[in-house]
């Protein structure tokens, strides 16, 4: 409510925006140096007067100690609470948690339709368009390689494609499925070296990942058989700016990636998205609204660099949304003087610059049942 009558319209709050504010509540009620107890550059000049509608917490035993935990809302018990083990103060202590809680319903809605183990499974391999997209790649993989990216929390895509005995792999070594009791390091060498096996990367992480610290003051993700709960783990704090820690999570969201990406294997990820789209022939785009500007970034590149790509976006909202003139503005720059030279070459697909890019205005599911007939 507060940043609706600020200025911000519906369209602009998500559950990233409300992520990213609570991130920069955990700076603001950080310590810039906590050997010298100095706070946070923010706290120091500015102050929160938000504070009794945000904080609704206490202190169990009501003693801030090493090793103290939180009852959320104030005076109740709360079963989630973790023991504050590394200096964390209250306010910033209480943020985490709320973000764990979130992160964990995030993790929550994805198992409903992406949960996979050896026994059983929620993915609907039996769908029209699930079939439609198996069809899709197989046709696909029998003269390309399928470097696939995504900004999803899920193993979806990997997993079907394994069904039907097209070997993907993830970052991680493995199958179909991650044995139960197993954890998995990232294969962070071959992400970087092999470059002509199929691949199925997540760029922002995946509920199937959980953060390890097995060696102090480095983290990684690793591959879990089943979708971890953010809300029952240890809270990971790490600095990658000077005076602005950061919650380290399996998943990217907020407004914070580019600062998570320097992560591995976020950081190997995407350095061969970058070299993928700069080589690639086709790229297609799918669901994506381009609101990731160090993406969006890695595509202009590729369209100015790579003269042999054609790219190829699958959206149904692409002209009647006004996306088209931005896009083309912001993607195209050394064109604008240039005939675009749109040409419709049926109702639902859009052709410019003589095919170099390629807008198909109808939904995923409709794409497929196109081009596998």
């Amino acid at each position: 409510q507060k940043l609706l009558s600020s200025g911000y319209s519906e369209n602009d709050i998500n559950f990233e925006t409300i992520i990213n504010v609570i991130e920069e509540l955990i700076v603001y009620y950080s310590k810039f140096d906590s050997k010298h107890g100095a706070s946070s550059l923010l706290s120091s000049l500015f102050q929160n007067k938000y504070e009794d509608q945000i904080f609704n917490f206490s202190i169990k035993d009501g003693k801030e100690i090493y090793g103290y935990q939180l009852e959320i809302p104030k005076g109740i018990e709360y079963k989630f609470s973790r023991y504050a083990l590394n200096k964390e103060k209250p306010k910033q202590f209480f943020l985490l948690h709320l973000l764990g809680e979130i992160l964990t319903g995030i993790s929550g809605v994805i198992s409903k339709y992406a949960y996979q183990t050896e026994s059983l499974t929620f993915i609907n391999a039996e769908s029209p368009i699930s079939k439609s997209f198996m069809h899709w790649m197989k046709v696909l993989s029998h003269t390309n390689t399928l470097r696939m990216y995504t900004l999803n929390y899920d193993r979806l895509f990997k997993i079907l494609l394994e069904k039907i005995g097209i070997s993907i792999f993830e970052g991680f070594d493995c199958g179909e499925n991650v044995p139960l009791g197993s954890e998995l390091p990232a294969n962070i060498t071959r992400i970087l070296s092999d470059l002509s096996c199929n691949t199925y990367y997540n760029l922002h992480g995946s509920v199937f990942w959980r953060v390890s610290n097995e060696f102090q003051n480095f983290s990684e993700m690793i591959l879990t058989p089943t979708p971890t709960i953010p809300s029952n783990d240890d809270y990971t704090v790490g600095t990658i700016e000077k005076g602005k820690p950061l919650y380290i999570t399996n998943i990217i969201t907020g407004y914070q990636k580019a600062q998570k990406s320097v992560l591995s294997p976020f950081r190997q990820m995407q350095s061969t998205f970058d070299r993928d789209c700069c080589c690639a022939e086709k790229i297609y785009i799918i669901g994506y609204s381009f609101g990731d500007q160090h993406i969006n970034q890695i595509i202009k590149s590729a369209i100015q660099h790579n003269k042999n790509l054609q790219l190829i976006i699958i959206d149904p909202s692409f002209v009647k949304n006004d996306v088209e003139s931005e896009f083309i503005r912001k993607f195209f720059p050394d064109r604008q003087e240039l005939n675009i030279s749109l040409k419709n070459v049926d109702k639902n697909l859009r052709s410019y610059f003589n095919g170099v890019f390629v807008v198909h205005t109808t939904t995923f599911e409709e794409f497929l049942k196109k081009v596998v007939c």
